[in-house]
């Protein structure tokens, strides 16, 4: 599995208990189960959602899914 693969998967679970739409970055902190300390493990590289919540912003909400926030994290990060 690549890095693309693994980040994606581990958005798609962190988030699998989220309740959608999701409109605004308040209602994405509050869906993560650990709030802005959720985070991602790759490797040796932790990457926290207080790190990440930058590559969002107000235009891209509404969110329908967890599919669509893994798809532009992924490649907001360019990964």
């Amino acid at each position: 599995m690549d890095v693309r693969e693994e980040v994606y998967g581990q958005i798609i679970e962190i988030l699998k208990d989220a309740r959608f739409p999701i409109n605004s970055l308040d209602e994405l902190i509050a869906a993560l189960p650990e709030g802005l300390d959720t985070t991602c493990i790759i490797g040796d590289t932790e990457v926290t959602a207080a790190e990440a919540k930058s590559l969002i912003t107000e235009k891209d909400f509404p969110f329908k899914n967890a599919k669509q926030i893994a798809d532009l994290l992924v490649e907001r990060a360019g990964l």
